[in-house]
């Protein structure tokens, strides 16, 4: 069992704000460029899906557990919720595709930022950002 001094180390206090605060920062800029653009997922869902995934990455670190396990959880459960988002309206049009993915890729954004990959996971927001932002381009 762990000890209250290691529970409250200054140091991993520390690590936990940092990550976490970089994980809201996150979800508000990916957030932000969803509302502006009228999707249905915007600033709050973007930031409570990632820092969930954060979460329970954190978690599963700071008691040992199986960091794929837990990784693979999150993915199963959050390709669950895209799912129910993609709607096919008549034989051709598919609705909120983007929003679906966008679902699994910000719980991927959390899990990196559990595992303390904070590099990664701004590279991956900044092209997710990107990629967003240039839609017209892309097509």
């Amino acid at each position: 069992m762990t000890d209250l001094t290691e529970i409250f180390a200054w140091p991993q206090i520390g690590v936990f704000l940092i990550d976490m605060a970089i994980a809201v920062t996150i979800g508000i800029v990916i957030g932000q460029e969803r509302h502006a653009a009228g999707k249905i997922m915007g600033k709050r869902s973007t930031i409570i899906l990632i820092v969930g995934a954060f979460l329970f990455t954190y978690a599963s670190q700071r008691g040992g557990l199986d960091h794929g396990r837990v990784a693979a959880q999150i993915v199963t459960g959050v390709g669950f919720i895209g799912a129910g988002i993609i709607f096919k309206r008549g034989d051709k049009d598919i609705l909120n595709l983007t929003t679906a993915i966008l679902v699994w890729t910000m719980a991927a954004i959390g899990v990196l930022i559990g595992l303390n990959l904070l590099i990664e996971a701004v590279v991956a927001s900044a092209v997710i950002y990107v990629t967003l932002r240039t839609k017209d381009v892309i097509r």
